[in-house]
Protein backbone atom coordinates (compact mmCIF):
# COMPACT_ATOMS: atom_id res chain seq x y z
CA UNK A 1 0.00 0.00 0.00
CA UNK A 2 3.05 2.48 0.89
CA UNK A 3 4.70 2.30 -2.63
CA UNK A 4 0.91 2.17 -4.63
CA UNK A 5 0.29 5.38 -2.63
CA UNK A 6 3.72 7.15 -3.41
CA UNK A 7 3.86 6.03 -6.67
CA UNK A 8 0.42 7.86 -7.02
CA UNK A 9 1.65 11.18 -5.79
CA UNK A 10 4.59 10.68 -8.48
CA UNK A 11 2.14 10.39 -11.22
CA UNK A 12 0.30 13.17 -9.94
CA UNK A 13 2.68 15.89 -9.65
CA UNK A 14 3.67 14.56 -13.87
CA UNK A 15 0.25 15.28 -14.76
CA UNK A 16 0.36 19.09 -12.81
CA UNK A 17 -1.20 21.22 -15.04
CA UNK A 18 0.53 24.25 -15.22
CA UNK A 19 -0.51 27.15 -17.56
CA UNK A 20 2.99 29.37 -17.57
CA UNK A 21 5.11 26.38 -18.64
CA UNK A 22 8.12 29.53 -18.16
CA UNK A 23 6.82 29.01 -14.21
CA UNK A 24 9.02 26.48 -11.93
CA UNK A 25 6.63 23.96 -10.70
CA UNK A 26 8.39 24.60 -6.83
CA UNK A 27 7.76 28.42 -6.90
CA UNK A 28 6.66 28.68 -2.93
CA UNK A 29 4.93 31.83 -4.18
CA UNK A 30 2.54 30.23 -6.45
CA UNK A 31 -0.35 27.71 -5.01
CA UNK A 32 0.72 25.01 -7.57
CA UNK A 33 4.44 25.51 -6.77
CA UNK A 34 3.23 24.96 -2.85
CA UNK A 35 1.28 22.00 -3.66
CA UNK A 36 4.06 20.60 -5.39
CA UNK A 37 6.50 21.23 -2.62
CA UNK A 38 4.36 19.49 -0.26
CA UNK A 39 3.73 16.42 -2.47
CA UNK A 40 7.62 16.45 -3.06
CA UNK A 41 7.92 15.87 0.82
CA UNK A 42 5.89 13.00 1.00
CA UNK A 43 7.82 11.07 -2.11
CA UNK A 44 11.12 12.09 -0.76
CA UNK A 45 12.60 11.84 2.47
CA UNK A 46 16.07 13.87 1.08
CA UNK A 47 15.07 17.79 2.25
CA UNK A 48 17.41 20.40 1.09
CA UNK A 49 17.78 23.23 3.55
CA UNK A 50 19.57 26.38 2.49
CA UNK A 51 20.94 29.00 5.15
CA UNK A 52 22.66 32.00 5.86
CA UNK A 53 25.01 33.09 8.41
CA UNK A 54 22.97 35.56 9.54
CA UNK A 55 21.17 35.39 12.86
CA UNK A 56 18.18 37.97 13.30
CA UNK A 57 20.11 39.86 15.79
CA UNK A 58 22.95 40.33 12.78
CA UNK A 59 23.43 43.24 10.22
CA UNK A 60 23.15 42.09 6.77
CA UNK A 61 26.27 43.16 5.66
CA UNK A 62 25.85 41.19 2.29
CA UNK A 63 25.13 44.60 1.03
CA UNK A 64 28.19 45.89 1.83
CA UNK A 65 30.37 43.16 0.52
CA UNK A 66 27.57 42.62 -2.45
CA UNK A 67 28.49 39.05 -1.43
CA UNK A 68 26.29 36.31 0.43
CA UNK A 69 27.38 33.07 0.70
CA UNK A 70 24.62 30.23 1.44
CA UNK A 71 25.10 26.84 2.56
CA UNK A 72 23.11 23.52 1.89
CA UNK A 73 22.73 20.74 3.63
CA UNK A 74 22.64 18.56 0.69
CA UNK A 75 25.71 18.27 -1.96
CA UNK A 76 23.66 20.13 -4.86
CA UNK A 77 25.31 23.40 -5.30
CA UNK A 78 25.74 23.04 -8.88
CA UNK A 79 22.24 22.82 -9.41
CA UNK A 80 21.77 26.66 -8.39
CA UNK A 81 22.04 29.24 -10.69
CA UNK A 82 21.06 32.86 -11.09
CA UNK A 83 18.30 32.57 -12.82
CA UNK A 84 16.60 29.98 -9.66
CA UNK A 85 17.04 33.64 -7.13
CA UNK A 86 14.86 36.87 -7.28
CA UNK A 87 15.00 40.11 -5.18
CA UNK A 88 11.76 41.12 -3.58
CA UNK A 89 10.30 44.14 -5.62
CA UNK A 90 10.73 46.65 -3.21
CA UNK A 91 14.96 46.63 -4.01
CA UNK A 92 14.65 44.87 -7.20
CA UNK A 93 16.56 48.16 -8.85
CA UNK A 94 18.94 48.79 -5.50
CA UNK A 95 20.34 45.58 -5.19
CA UNK A 96 21.09 43.75 -8.64
CA UNK A 97 21.36 39.89 -9.02
CA UNK A 98 24.82 39.96 -10.79
CA UNK A 99 25.92 36.02 -10.26
CA UNK A 100 25.31 32.56 -8.63
CA UNK A 101 27.71 29.87 -8.30
CA UNK A 102 29.33 27.05 -6.20
CA UNK A 103 31.65 27.46 -3.74
CA UNK A 104 32.09 23.70 -3.15
CA UNK A 105 29.40 21.20 -2.69
CA UNK A 106 27.28 22.68 -0.15
CA UNK A 107 27.87 26.33 -0.59
CA UNK A 108 26.62 28.65 -3.07
CA UNK A 109 27.75 32.47 -3.54
CA UNK A 110 25.89 35.42 -4.47
CA UNK A 111 27.02 38.22 -5.93
CA UNK A 112 25.25 41.46 -6.04
CA UNK A 113 25.70 44.96 -7.37
CA UNK A 114 24.20 47.27 -4.94
CA UNK A 115 23.03 50.55 -6.60
CA UNK A 116 21.55 52.55 -3.61
CA UNK A 117 22.77 52.17 0.31
CA UNK A 118 21.33 54.87 1.97
CA UNK A 119 17.72 54.69 3.59
CA UNK A 120 17.17 50.96 3.63
CA UNK A 121 14.50 50.73 6.15
CA UNK A 122 12.17 48.06 4.58
CA UNK A 123 13.41 44.29 4.88
CA UNK A 124 13.97 42.69 2.48
CA UNK A 125 13.51 39.34 0.74
CA UNK A 126 15.36 36.68 -1.24
CA UNK A 127 13.01 34.19 -3.32
CA UNK A 128 14.78 30.47 -4.38
CA UNK A 129 13.33 28.02 -6.69
CA UNK A 130 14.08 25.04 -7.04
CA UNK A 131 16.31 23.92 -10.11
CA UNK A 132 14.75 21.71 -12.65
CA UNK A 133 17.79 19.79 -12.74
CA UNK A 134 18.00 18.82 -9.25
CA UNK A 135 15.25 15.63 -9.73
CA UNK A 136 16.83 13.15 -6.74
CA UNK A 137 15.91 15.91 -3.74
CA UNK A 138 13.26 17.48 -2.37
CA UNK A 139 13.39 21.20 -2.13
CA UNK A 140 10.52 23.22 -1.85
CA UNK A 141 11.64 26.40 -2.12
CA UNK A 142 13.28 29.22 0.23
CA UNK A 143 12.81 32.75 1.10
CA UNK A 144 15.74 34.84 3.16
CA UNK A 145 14.56 38.26 4.87
CA UNK A 146 16.94 40.38 5.53
CA UNK A 147 16.07 43.05 8.47
CA UNK A 148 18.56 46.72 8.09
CA UNK A 149 19.08 48.24 11.23
CA UNK A 150 18.20 52.37 11.41
CA UNK A 151 18.71 55.32 13.65
CA UNK A 152 15.35 57.04 15.36
CA UNK A 153 14.74 58.70 18.54
CA UNK A 154 12.84 56.67 21.05
CA UNK A 155 12.52 58.89 24.20
CA UNK A 156 14.75 60.93 26.74
CA UNK A 157 16.82 61.14 29.78
CA UNK A 158 16.10 63.45 32.30
CA UNK A 159 18.86 66.58 31.73
CA UNK A 160 21.55 67.12 28.94
CA UNK A 161 24.89 65.36 29.70
CA UNK A 162 27.83 63.08 29.02
CA UNK A 163 30.67 61.22 30.32
CA UNK A 164 27.98 59.66 32.34
CA UNK A 165 29.04 55.77 34.39
CA UNK A 166 26.25 53.66 32.45
CA UNK A 167 25.04 49.47 32.47
CA UNK A 168 22.32 47.40 31.90
CA UNK A 169 19.92 46.13 34.14
CA UNK A 170 18.64 42.41 34.42
CA UNK A 171 15.02 43.62 33.21
CA UNK A 172 16.89 45.66 30.36
CA UNK A 173 16.73 48.87 31.85
CA UNK A 174 19.80 51.12 31.69
CA UNK A 175 21.23 52.55 35.07
CA UNK A 176 22.89 55.96 34.12
CA UNK A 177 25.33 57.97 37.22
CA UNK A 178 26.82 60.75 37.68
CA UNK A 179 28.10 62.61 34.26
CA UNK A 180 29.25 66.22 33.24
CA UNK A 181 26.52 68.91 32.44
CA UNK A 182 26.45 70.71 28.95
CA UNK A 183 27.98 73.96 31.74
CA UNK A 184 31.15 71.75 32.38
CA UNK A 185 30.25 70.90 36.39
CA UNK A 186 30.16 67.15 37.75
CA UNK A 187 26.35 65.55 38.77
CA UNK A 188 25.29 63.42 41.34
CA UNK A 189 22.10 62.18 39.49
CA UNK A 190 21.48 59.01 39.19
CA UNK A 191 18.63 57.36 36.91
CA UNK A 192 16.83 54.80 35.12
CA UNK A 193 16.08 54.65 31.22
CA UNK A 194 13.12 52.31 29.95
CA UNK A 195 14.31 52.01 26.59
CA UNK A 196 10.95 49.84 25.59
CA UNK A 197 8.45 53.05 26.85
CA UNK A 198 11.31 55.54 26.11
CA UNK A 199 10.59 57.01 29.82
CA UNK A 200 13.33 57.67 32.46
CA UNK A 201 12.92 57.67 36.70
CA UNK A 202 14.93 59.61 38.60
CA UNK A 203 16.88 57.83 41.83
CA UNK A 204 17.49 59.61 44.76
CA UNK A 205 21.00 61.41 44.29
CA UNK A 206 25.05 60.33 44.92
CA UNK A 207 25.93 61.97 47.82
CA UNK A 208 28.64 63.89 45.45
CA UNK A 209 28.94 65.04 42.02
CA UNK A 210 30.72 62.36 40.12
CA UNK A 211 31.93 61.17 37.06
CA UNK A 212 34.19 58.60 35.94
CA UNK A 213 33.32 56.45 38.44
CA UNK A 214 33.52 52.25 37.58
CA UNK A 215 30.86 50.47 37.83
CA UNK A 216 29.48 46.57 37.83
CA UNK A 217 26.62 44.28 38.86
CA UNK A 218 25.99 41.67 40.60
CA UNK A 219 23.44 38.32 40.25
CA UNK A 220 21.21 39.69 42.61
CA UNK A 221 21.00 42.79 40.20
CA UNK A 222 22.69 45.36 42.48
CA UNK A 223 24.89 47.40 41.02
CA UNK A 224 28.12 49.01 42.84
CA UNK A 225 29.88 52.18 41.68
CA UNK A 226 33.10 53.32 43.36
CA UNK A 227 35.40 55.91 42.71
CA UNK A 228 35.41 58.83 40.05
CA UNK A 229 36.34 62.39 40.29
CA UNK A 230 34.46 65.41 41.47
CA UNK A 231 35.60 67.95 38.93
CA UNK A 232 35.16 67.36 34.69
CA UNK A 233 39.42 68.24 34.10
CA UNK A 234 42.27 66.32 35.87
CA UNK A 235 42.08 67.09 39.91
CA UNK A 236 44.19 69.36 41.02
CA UNK A 237 43.66 68.44 44.78
CA UNK A 238 43.06 64.76 46.14
CA UNK A 239 40.11 65.21 47.99
CA UNK A 240 38.76 65.69 44.34
CA UNK A 241 39.17 61.68 43.84
CA UNK A 242 36.43 59.81 45.41
CA UNK A 243 37.31 56.39 47.71
CA UNK A 244 33.37 56.19 47.95
CA UNK A 245 31.21 52.97 47.33
CA UNK A 246 27.59 53.44 46.24
CA UNK A 247 24.76 50.55 46.04
CA UNK A 248 21.70 51.30 43.64
CA UNK A 249 19.16 48.63 43.51
CA UNK A 250 16.31 49.55 40.23
CA UNK A 251 13.68 47.95 41.91
CA UNK A 252 13.38 49.27 44.94
CA UNK A 253 15.19 52.85 43.39
CA UNK A 254 17.57 53.12 46.50
CA UNK A 255 21.00 54.42 46.55
CA UNK A 256 22.76 53.33 49.40
CA UNK A 257 26.38 55.23 50.42
CA UNK A 258 28.51 51.77 52.12
CA UNK A 259 30.19 52.26 55.36
CA UNK A 260 33.07 50.75 53.66
CA UNK A 261 35.32 52.91 51.21
CA UNK A 262 38.45 52.30 49.84
CA UNK A 263 41.35 51.94 50.90
CA UNK A 264 42.59 54.44 47.81
CA UNK A 265 40.63 57.06 46.23
CA UNK A 266 40.57 55.94 42.44
CA UNK A 267 39.69 57.34 39.52
CA UNK A 268 40.94 55.46 36.36
CA UNK A 269 40.32 52.10 37.67
CA UNK A 270 37.87 49.36 37.59
CA UNK A 271 35.91 46.80 39.37
CA UNK A 272 34.48 43.93 39.06
CA UNK A 273 31.21 42.05 40.96
CA UNK A 274 32.31 38.67 41.77
CA UNK A 275 29.91 35.82 41.75
CA UNK A 276 29.89 35.49 46.09
CA UNK A 277 29.14 39.24 46.14
CA UNK A 278 32.26 40.81 46.87
CA UNK A 279 34.04 43.37 44.72
CA UNK A 280 37.79 43.40 43.17
CA UNK A 281 38.81 46.80 42.65
CA UNK A 282 42.08 47.31 40.22
CA UNK A 283 44.43 50.25 39.41
CA UNK A 284 43.79 53.94 39.21
CA UNK A 285 44.97 57.58 40.04
CA UNK A 286 45.02 57.79 43.64
CA UNK A 287 46.36 61.23 43.90
CA UNK A 288 47.11 64.65 42.14
CA UNK A 289 49.71 64.30 39.43
CA UNK A 290 51.03 63.25 35.84
CA UNK A 291 53.76 60.79 36.89
CA UNK A 292 53.87 57.25 37.63
CA UNK A 293 53.35 57.69 41.64
CA UNK A 294 49.92 58.72 41.45
CA UNK A 295 48.98 55.82 40.18
CA UNK A 296 48.07 52.41 41.48
CA UNK A 297 49.21 49.24 40.58
CA UNK A 298 47.69 47.16 43.92
CA UNK A 299 43.82 45.51 43.99
CA UNK A 300 41.63 45.96 46.57
CA UNK A 301 38.76 43.06 47.76
CA UNK A 302 35.71 44.27 48.89
CA UNK A 303 33.97 41.80 51.26
CA UNK A 304 30.45 43.39 51.04
CA UNK A 305 28.99 40.47 53.58
CA UNK A 306 31.37 41.05 56.45
CA UNK A 307 32.19 44.98 55.29
CA UNK A 308 35.18 45.02 54.92
CA UNK A 309 38.62 46.12 52.54
CA UNK A 310 41.76 44.43 52.06
CA UNK A 311 45.04 45.38 49.60
CA UNK A 312 46.14 42.16 48.25
CA UNK A 313 49.62 41.08 48.64
CA UNK A 314 51.87 42.67 46.85
CA UNK A 315 52.85 39.28 44.69
CA UNK A 316 49.37 39.75 42.77
CA UNK A 317 50.28 43.88 42.32
CA UNK A 318 50.71 45.01 38.44
CA UNK A 319 54.33 45.00 37.02
CA UNK A 320 53.59 48.84 36.58
CA UNK A 321 51.44 51.13 37.93
CA UNK A 322 48.01 50.92 35.99
CA UNK A 323 45.52 53.32 34.68
CA UNK A 324 42.75 53.07 32.03
CA UNK A 325 43.24 49.49 32.05
CA UNK A 326 40.24 47.08 31.14
CA UNK A 327 39.16 44.55 32.99
CA UNK A 328 37.02 41.26 32.07
CA UNK A 329 35.69 38.42 34.51
CA UNK A 330 36.32 34.67 33.75
CA UNK A 331 33.71 33.43 36.36
CA UNK A 332 34.17 29.80 34.78
CA UNK A 333 38.05 29.81 35.50
CA UNK A 334 37.67 32.31 38.71
CA UNK A 335 40.50 34.71 37.18
CA UNK A 336 40.36 38.50 35.63
CA UNK A 337 42.04 39.39 32.76
CA UNK A 338 43.39 42.79 32.13
CA UNK A 339 43.86 44.43 28.62
CA UNK A 340 45.85 47.50 28.29
CA UNK A 341 46.18 50.62 30.39
CA UNK A 342 48.58 52.59 30.81
CA UNK A 343 51.36 54.04 33.84
CA UNK A 344 51.00 57.44 34.55
CA UNK A 345 48.93 60.06 32.52
CA UNK A 346 51.83 62.43 30.77
CA UNK A 347 52.05 61.87 26.99
CA UNK A 348 54.95 59.80 27.14
CA UNK A 349 53.46 57.15 29.70
CA UNK A 350 54.19 53.53 29.10
CA UNK A 351 51.46 52.10 27.70
CA UNK A 352 49.87 48.36 27.44
CA UNK A 353 50.53 45.56 24.95
CA UNK A 354 50.13 42.63 27.26
CA UNK A 355 47.16 40.65 28.83
CA UNK A 356 47.72 39.83 32.78
CA UNK A 357 45.69 37.31 34.51
CA UNK A 358 44.62 37.33 38.47
CA UNK A 359 43.86 34.05 39.75
CA UNK A 360 40.97 34.89 42.57
CA UNK A 361 41.29 31.05 44.55
CA UNK A 362 45.41 31.54 44.63
CA UNK A 363 45.61 35.30 44.26
CA UNK A 364 48.49 34.69 41.87
CA UNK A 365 48.82 36.89 38.91
CA UNK A 366 50.46 36.36 35.53
CA UNK A 367 51.58 38.20 32.06
CA UNK A 368 50.23 35.03 29.77
CA UNK A 369 51.84 34.47 26.66
CA UNK A 370 50.48 36.54 24.29
CA UNK A 371 51.48 40.08 23.03
CA UNK A 372 49.03 42.47 21.64
CA UNK A 373 50.15 43.99 17.97
CA UNK A 374 49.54 47.79 19.71
CA UNK A 375 50.56 49.41 22.68
CA UNK A 376 47.37 51.14 24.17
CA UNK A 377 44.72 52.53 27.42
CA UNK A 378 41.42 52.69 27.33
CA UNK A 379 40.78 49.87 25.16
CA UNK A 380 37.45 47.90 24.93
CA UNK A 381 37.47 44.13 24.71
CA UNK A 382 34.02 42.28 23.68
CA UNK A 383 34.40 38.50 23.34
CA UNK A 384 32.82 37.36 20.20
CA UNK A 385 31.09 33.55 18.99
CA UNK A 386 34.41 30.96 17.92
CA UNK A 387 36.31 32.06 21.33
CA UNK A 388 38.42 34.86 19.82
CA UNK A 389 38.56 38.23 22.40
CA UNK A 390 38.50 41.19 20.59
CA UNK A 391 40.70 44.43 21.76
CA UNK A 392 39.19 47.65 20.01
CA UNK A 393 39.50 51.62 20.36
CA UNK A 394 41.51 53.12 22.83
CA UNK A 395 44.80 55.63 22.82
CA UNK A 396 48.13 55.38 21.61
CA UNK A 397 51.23 57.35 22.56
CA UNK A 398 50.40 61.14 22.66
CA UNK A 399 46.48 60.61 23.42
CA UNK A 400 46.03 59.34 19.74
CA UNK A 401 43.35 57.60 19.26
CA UNK A 402 43.67 54.03 17.73
CA UNK A 403 42.23 52.79 14.88
CA UNK A 404 43.86 49.19 14.94
CA UNK A 405 40.91 46.55 15.45
CA UNK A 406 42.74 43.14 17.08
CA UNK A 407 42.02 39.93 18.75
CA UNK A 408 43.08 37.89 20.97
CA UNK A 409 42.63 33.56 20.93
CA UNK A 410 43.82 31.77 24.20
CA UNK A 411 44.48 28.23 22.62
CA UNK A 412 47.76 28.79 20.99
CA UNK A 413 48.34 32.10 22.89
CA UNK A 414 47.47 34.04 18.61
CA UNK A 415 47.03 37.31 18.48
CA UNK A 416 46.32 39.16 15.50
CA UNK A 417 45.32 42.40 13.25
CA UNK A 418 41.90 42.10 11.38
CA UNK A 419 42.16 46.08 9.79
CA UNK A 420 41.51 49.15 11.20
CA UNK A 421 38.05 51.54 11.52
CA UNK A 422 37.95 54.00 8.83
CA UNK A 423 38.81 57.19 10.79
CA UNK A 424 40.51 57.68 14.36
CA UNK A 425 37.53 58.02 16.62
CA UNK A 426 38.72 59.32 19.76
CA UNK A 427 35.67 58.37 22.81
CA UNK A 428 34.01 56.45 20.55
CA UNK A 429 31.51 53.90 22.36
CA UNK A 430 31.96 50.49 21.28
CA UNK A 431 29.33 47.32 21.89
CA UNK A 432 28.38 44.57 20.82
CA UNK A 433 25.78 44.22 18.15
CA UNK A 434 25.03 40.41 17.60
CA UNK A 435 27.82 37.50 18.80
CA UNK A 436 29.93 38.45 15.87
CA UNK A 437 29.33 42.09 15.20
CA UNK A 438 30.48 45.13 17.01
CA UNK A 439 29.59 48.38 16.56
CA UNK A 440 31.31 52.02 16.87
CA UNK A 441 29.56 55.14 17.96
CA UNK A 442 30.48 58.75 17.67
CA UNK A 443 33.72 59.95 19.27
CA UNK A 444 35.91 62.91 17.82
CA UNK A 445 37.17 62.09 13.98
CA UNK A 446 40.49 64.50 14.80
CA UNK A 447 39.23 67.92 15.49
CA UNK A 448 35.42 67.01 14.83
CA UNK A 449 32.32 65.40 16.46
CA UNK A 450 31.84 61.92 14.77
CA UNK A 451 27.91 61.13 13.95
CA UNK A 452 29.29 57.93 11.65
CA UNK A 453 28.37 54.56 12.52
CA UNK A 454 30.50 51.95 12.15
CA UNK A 455 30.38 47.98 12.44
CA UNK A 456 33.11 45.27 12.52
CA UNK A 457 31.83 41.47 11.36
CA UNK A 458 33.99 39.16 12.84
CA UNK A 459 32.87 36.53 10.61
CA UNK A 460 33.72 38.64 7.19
CA UNK A 461 36.59 40.28 8.90
CA UNK A 462 35.98 43.44 7.63
CA UNK A 463 35.07 47.03 8.80
CA UNK A 464 31.92 48.68 7.77
CA UNK A 465 30.51 52.62 7.66
CA UNK A 466 26.56 51.60 7.72
CA UNK A 467 24.86 54.31 9.12
CA UNK A 468 25.08 58.16 10.92
CA UNK A 469 23.52 58.72 13.78
CA UNK A 470 20.69 61.59 14.88
CA UNK A 471 23.06 63.45 16.30
CA UNK A 472 27.07 64.09 16.36
CA UNK A 473 28.44 62.10 19.81
CA UNK A 474 31.56 62.51 22.03
CA UNK A 475 31.56 61.38 25.66
CA UNK A 476 28.28 59.85 25.51
CA UNK A 477 27.14 56.21 26.01
CA UNK A 478 26.01 53.23 23.75
CA UNK A 479 23.82 50.08 25.52
CA UNK A 480 23.23 47.39 23.40
CA UNK A 481 19.26 46.04 24.41
CA UNK A 482 16.63 43.76 23.27
CA UNK A 483 15.44 46.73 20.63
CA UNK A 484 19.01 47.23 19.45
CA UNK A 485 22.06 49.86 20.68
CA UNK A 486 20.64 52.27 22.84
CA UNK A 487 22.66 56.30 22.48
CA UNK A 488 22.29 59.24 24.29
CA UNK A 489 24.37 61.67 26.14
CA UNK A 490 26.85 64.42 25.45
CA UNK A 491 28.19 66.83 27.62
CA UNK A 492 28.62 69.69 24.83
CA UNK A 493 25.26 68.68 23.34
CA UNK A 494 21.90 70.73 24.33
CA UNK A 495 19.81 67.63 24.11
CA UNK A 496 18.35 64.90 26.56
CA UNK A 497 16.71 62.53 23.36
CA UNK A 498 17.75 59.09 23.14
CA UNK A 499 18.62 57.59 19.71
CA UNK A 500 18.02 53.69 19.21
CA UNK A 501 19.66 52.04 16.41
CA UNK A 502 17.71 48.98 15.89
CA UNK A 503 15.43 47.05 13.34
CA UNK A 504 11.86 47.11 14.71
Amino acid sequence: MRCGFNLLLALLLVHCNIKNTSQNIFDPTTFAGGTAAVLSTLVSQDQVEINSRYYPTDYPSFVKTEILDLDLNRPVAIHFAKNHFRISENYKDDLVLRDVFPLSENKIRVLFSVSSRSEWRDPISIFIQKPDSMDNFSFSGKVLEFKFPYPRYIGNISEAKGQMTTIPLLDGRILLVGGVSIFGNTLPTVEIFNPELGTSTVLPSLSKSLTGMAICSDPKGNVYVSGGKTTRVDPSADSQINDRIYRINGNNQTVIELPIPMQRRRVGHTMLCLSNGDLLISGGQFRVGSDENAISNDHEYISIQNGTSTLLDSSANFPVNTVFHFAAYDENKQRVLFFGGKDRLAVYALYSKFIYSLDLNSKSFNTLPAVLPTSRSNVTSISVSGGDRLILGGVTGSGVGSRSIESWTEEGSITKTHGFTSRIKNGSSIVPFSNSQVLYTGGVDTYYKSGILELYDHIEKKNFIVDTMMNARSEHSAIQTTKGIVIFGDSALDDTRVELYGKD
